[in-house]
């Protein structure tokens, strides 16, 4: 009787510890939908469950590369990916195909585990499009979707004092990589995976400290199919 008594006392914390424990395995979707312009949220578009956006170092050849994608077991290995290289872009970037529609929660523990080796620079979502044509409405591709590079911008206050975006650049681990020559408010920074998230979580960030006048990500588009 008394060991029935002491377990029907200690029930509720089991449960509670085993409820805990299951919680903590979940991942929570980090999926930004949305950023800034002209001073009010604009929204980029749906997640897209089939696709995310893999980059690595320019200093990785493409079979290296290659060799590391077929180890990937979360992607479709039979999917015809391309590596874009652009002479004067840090990285390698390629969207690659996973081996089944995931969640925004499946997608989120995905990137967390890839991210983590160390040929990897950055591991991003991918947006649904339902355009599929470059900037001068040339079609490249049936299907399309958007995502975003390391890059973001960040438009000062006064370009004569920079206290302000050193201070954020230091708290957010990002880089400054350059000041435009045209317009000298302007300046390009990059996230990398030790940042406090990646460049479009970075440049909402940097607007939202209302230090700057402006921010931007570096949205791009791809061909999937």
């Amino acid at each position: 009787m008394k060991k029935y008594f002491l377990l029907l006392i200690l029930m509720p914390f089991l449960f509670a510890s085993c409820v805990d424990e299951n919680e903590s395995l979940q991942t929570s979707c980090n999926y930004t939908d949305f950023k800034y312009y002209n001073g009010s949220e604009d929204y980029l578009g749906e997640l897209s469950g089939n696709y995310v956006l893999l980059a690595c170092d320019t200093t990785y050849t493409d079979d290296e590369i290659q060799n590391f994608i077929s180890t990937l077991s979360d992607f479709d290995q039979d999917y015809n990916y391309t590596i874009y290289a652009q002479p004067s872009y840090k990285y390698k970037e390629i969207p690659l195909k996973l081996n089944s529609s995931k969640s925004c929660e499946e997608i989120t523990t995905i990137i967390s585990a890839i991210q983590e080796r160390s040929l990897v620079s950055y591991v991003h979502y991918t947006i649904q499009s339902d355009n599929c044509q470059n900037l001068i409405w040339e079609p490249i591709g049936n299907r399309c979707v958007n995502s975003y590079s390391s890059l973001f911008y960040v438009k000062v206050m006064d370009e004569t004092d920079l206290t302000a975006l050193k201070r954020v650049i230091a708290e957010t681990n990002t880089e400054l990589v350059k000041q435009n020559e045209f317009m000298e408010k302007w300046f390009t920074l990059r996230a990398t995976k030790h940042s406090k998230g990646d460049a479009l979580k970075m440049a909402n960030h940097f607007f939202e400290t209302r230090l700057f006048e402006s921010s931007e990500p570096d949205i791009t588009k791809y061909p999937v199919e």
